[in-house]
């Protein structure tokens, strides 16, 4: 199961890296801006269109399985319905990007590998590196 854990982070790491060097779509000129200049919806937003990258992976909603796309515009839609309570990225995670407010499971990422992960713990590793750039 480490080895599964291990293996789910570097793939993350390396999924990291590289659009850390790739324009991301419609990001604007936050693409580029160091961490330390984002604003806490803007770091929102980045984890948002993070999540909206990830190929070869499979959302895991309620039992569901989704695409990544549906997953970036489910998380955007709560992140709009919910923006004016949430006070950080961190707590975005945690409140809105972690579980299901209906049934209290956790998100969950699915691999190409078969590795699964929590949105949790796959959104609080992107958040750090957006943190240390």
């Amino acid at each position: 199961m480490l080895r599964h854990v291990m293996l789910g982070l570097a793939l993350i790491f390396s999924t990291s890296t590289l659009m850390a060097k790739a324009p991301m779509g419609n990001a604007g000129d936050i693409n580029y801006r160091a961490a330390a200049e984002l604003t806490e919806s803007q770091k929102v937003e980045r984890l948002i269109l993070f999540i909206k990258s990830l190929k070869d992976a499979t959302f895991v909603r309620n039992g569901s399985e989704h695409t990544c796309e549906q997953a970036a515009e489910h998380l955007q839609s709560k992140w709009e319905k919910h923006r004016n309570k949430i006070q950080s990225a961190r707590a975005f995670i945690e409140d809105l990007a972690s579980k299901s407010g209906l049934s209290g499971q956790p998100y969950l990422i699915r691999f190409k590998d078969g590795t699964e992960l929590t949105t949790n713990a796959v959104l609080n590793q992107e958040l750090e590196r957006l943190e240390a750039m």
